[in-house]
């Protein structure tokens, strides 16, 4: 069987859908041994080996913004899939291309701009919404990285489950504690951290509520000495108004923003921090938490979406739409040093559960169910 797959999405930003990409496509190659793979993006993207199971076809010019990705996987990637006599096509990000009729699989890794809609810029919006539910409708097979997601998925656009499968994300192997502390001496000089430091790991936009967090930390601030709040993270959509808010609350001073670190440094900033605060309204799946209980870091995430499903007992859920609730949460995992040792101890656990090996598996057994199904 030849499969396709569409790898342009690497020359965009970093986030979770990158890194996911990243990680699966090279253990998807390894386990498809009697598969053929064309690869659809720049090859300078993706650390293989050259083997002849394995095709490039990249763009004819780059693809330097999301309008010309989008117009190049409608018109152009089509066209180059019947081509290369393609027998299922993989897309590991949401889109299908409507002018491809042959058999396609998709990741959905979240509905957040259905779900949480105010938090998406409404151009964005508007368009995933028109083209994942075309896409999850037309697929063959559909994966979600969580049951969170996959409930979305059937509940919004009548997908019928079973034409769902759910393969959660692995963790990658630099997330250990060895690993962790080995660099925390160095990315705590290189990147000026304090001594002691809470932290959040992720995008500041909107549906982080990264609001709602520093309201929970200025409640705290009134009954409990607190490390500052290290934010991590490349500016997102209305990012400005975290400084606002911090500004009025009187605690501006309190926080640092250490902007994007990369990720292979990320362990020894988990290693350094106190805790991982991630009361994230939505997410379909939520890597930090995953990353952070790998490193031996305690958690505090949010008792919604998919996170109770990572996370499950190995940190502290809570509800992410009161304040109150998480400044409680707050309090409990840095007052309470014996608790944080438990959350250690399950977190490490909880973590082992996740292997990309695992997702790659069963992502290559839902590939050959959509091809034998054609």
């Amino acid at each position: 069987m030849r499969i396709g797959v569409n790898v342009h999405l690497l020359s965009t930003t970093h986030t979770g859908i990158q890194h996911y990409i990243r990680a699966l496509v090279p253990e998807l190659i390894a386990q498809a041994t009697s598969h053929e793979l064309v690869l659809y993006g720049e090859p300078s993207r993706l650390s293989i080996p050259v083997c002849g199971q394995v095709r490039w076809v990249p763009a004819s010019r780059p693809l330097r913004s999301g309008t010309q990705r989008v117009l190049w996987e409608q018109t152009i990637l089509p066209r180059l899939l019947q081509r290369d006599r393609v027998g299922v096509f993989f897309s590991p990000a949401f889109i299908l291309p409507m002018r491809w009729h042959g058999a396609g699989v998709v990741t959905v890794h979240d509905l957040n701009f259905e779900v949480s809609p105010e938090t998406i810029h409404p151009v964005r919006r508007a368009y995933l919404r028109c083209i994942t539910r075309w896409s999850v409708q037309r697929a063959r097979k559909v994966i979600a990285i969580s049951r969170s997601t996959a409930s979305d998925i059937t509940r919004l656009y009548g997908v019928p489950g079973e034409k769902v499968a759910v393969i959660p994300y692995g963790l990658d192997a630099i997330f250990t504690p060895e690993n962790a502390h080995a660099l925390e001496p160095m990315v705590r000089v290189r990147y000026s951290l304090p001594e002691r430091f809470l932290l959040f790991v992720g995008t500041l936009e909107p549906r982080k509520n990264l609001p709602r967090l520093l309201d929970a930390y200025a409640l705290v601030r009134q009954r409990a000495e607190l490390p500052p709040l290290v934010l991590v993270g490349a500016p997102g959509w209305q990012h400005e108004r975290i400084s606002a808010q911090a500004r009025r609350l009187g605690i501006r001073e309190r926080l640092v923003f250490a902007g994007y670190i990369p990720r292979e440094h990320l362990p020894g900033v988990y290693a350094a921090a106190t805790a991982l605060l991630y009361p994230s309204l939505y997410e379909g799946f939520g890597l930090p938490p995953l990353e952070a209980m790998g490193c031996g870091t305690p958690v505090l995430a949010s008792s919604t979406s998919a996170m109770p499903e990572v996370v499950d007992d190995g940190g502290i859920l809570a509800d992410p739409h009161h304040a109150q609730a998480i400044a409680e949460g707050i309090l409990r995992i840095t007052q309470d040093g014996t608790l944080r040792q438990q959350l250690v101890e399950r977190g490490l656990e909880r973590a082992r559960q996740f292997r990309w090996e695992a997702a790659a598996q069963n992502t290559l057994r839902v590939i050959e169910d959509a091809y034998s199904s054609s």
